[in-house]
């Protein structure tokens, strides 16, 4: 009888020793309590398990960026200095070791993040990596409740990976939403300050993985937000118990003949990465995207299919109304927005301009201002010639106008 349970408990240790293998959770970096590895040591990397993560360390300034490593538990300190803590306070399930990661800005190419990065030992990863866990640090999620700033202004925080093959150049990407507070309902908007289980499936044939963070909450030196995200147990299957898929989408907007608009459909909840997929092509610009621009000559119901990454579902539908006149003659008395003749963005209007958004081509805010005026100017000599989406903000109305400069 001995002898059998040997022979189980054998064979229980080696199938969890097998599944170890199979996620990597850190635990086999060693730290002092309360303590990270920050790459000080200019050794460029480490490795846990079948990943390798790189780190850019400046002895000069005493900085690093890329990926670092951490026990430390403080949740509760708002700090730039506290940047080593998730902000769930542990790794996942309680446990100790996890990654930390941020996502420094090159000053010399126009404050453009610099990606943070990892690589994949194929001969030992399993073939196809289930997924991951994500966190904020717990520097970036206090930042966000500062003054409640991020609930006030709408804004969102968004973690984009992508993947590639050193061999094949094959590569795609999936974008995963850290933080949203664009939802109608403002006690809706949420923040990863717990772990949160994140697909990964997609990035097969892939061995490289580059991160980067994209907001909402951008200034002329990038992103303002603390461009932290922590991860753990990369490679663990799909928990049981995920959270219900929770999404909306306004359910009208009303444009003028010959104006646009800016749909958006939100999602929270289920497994990220989220598909989204508008029911017709006609009068979008792109119609998989999460916010396309509508162009539609007459009044348009869209719906939208939002999926998650283990396949569940949720149908929003939205209408576009177009009213019977003319841009100019519906804006002429109550809202103009042009370039005048010195290239800058003028804005006026009968009622008080609350807020503006400007967004380029490709989706990126390039100017955010409160205005409180009638009037606004925008000093627009630093940007390109091009298109860009103007959104212009009036007693609880959005006006939207793709102007080209």
């Amino acid at each position: 009888m001995k002898k059998i349970e040997l022979l189980i408990l054998f064979v229980c240790l080696g199938v969890t020793t097998i599944l170890a293998q199979n996620v990597v959770d850190f635990e086999d970096l060693n730290l002092d309590p309360e303590s990270h590895w920050d790459g000080s040591d200019l050794s460029g990397s480490y490795t846990s398990g079948w990943a390798e993560f790189y780190n850019n360390y400046d002895e000069a300034y005493l900085m690093w960026d890329g990926f670092a490593y951490t026990n430390e538990v403080d949740n509760i300190t708002y700090d730039w200095q506290n940047s080593f803590s998730s902000a769930a306070g542990s790794g996942v399930y309680g446990s100790d070791n996890y990654a930390v990661s941020w996502i420094n800005s090159d000053w010399m190419n126009n404050y453009q993040p610099i990606p943070s990065v990892l690589k994949i030992d194929t001969v030992t990863a399993p073939e196809i990596i289930p997924g991951m866990y994500l966190s904020l640090n717990a520097n970036s999620s206090l930042y966000m409740e500062d003054g409640d700033f991020y609930a006030i202004n709408d804004h969102w925080f968004t973690l984009r990976i992508i993947g590639y093959s050193t061999t094949s150049w094959y590569f795609a990407s999936r974008d995963f939403v850290l933080a949203d507070y664009r939802f109608e309902n403002d006690l809706d908007g949420f923040k990863m300050d717990t772990w949160n289980y994140v697909d990964m499936t997609w990035a097969e044939g892939t061995d490289s993985l580059c991160f980067i963070v994209l907001s909402s909450d951008e200034g002329e030196y990038g992103v303002n937000t603390p461009a932290y995200f922590c991860i753990d147990n990369f490679g663990e299957e799909v928990p049981v118990g995920v959270s219900q898929l929770e999404t909306e989408a306004p359910a009208s907007y009303t444009i003028a003949v010959g104006g646009s608009t800016d749909l958006i459909a939100l999602a929270k909840g289920g497994v990220q990465p989220y598909y989204f997929q508008w029911s017709n092509e006609e009068g979008l610009d792109y119609y998989e995207i999460q916010n396309p621009v509508a162009s539609p000559a007459e009044t348009t119901i869209w719906t939208v299919t939002i999926t998650d990454a283990i396949g569940n579902e949720s149908v929003e539908s939205v209408t576009v109304n177009v009213t019977s006149v003319s841009v100019a003659e519906s804006m002429g008395e109550e809202l103009m927005m042009f370039f005048n003749q010195n290239g800058n963005l003028t804005i006026t209007n009968s009622q008080i301009i609350d807020k503006v958004i400007v967004y380029d081509i490709t989706g990126k805010t390039v100017i955010e201002r409160n205005v409180f005026d009638y009037n606004s100017e925008l000093n627009f000599n630093q940007f390109s010639d091009g298109i860009y989406i103007v959104n212009a903000f009036s007693n609880g109305n959005r006006y939207t106008r793709k102007l080209v400069k």
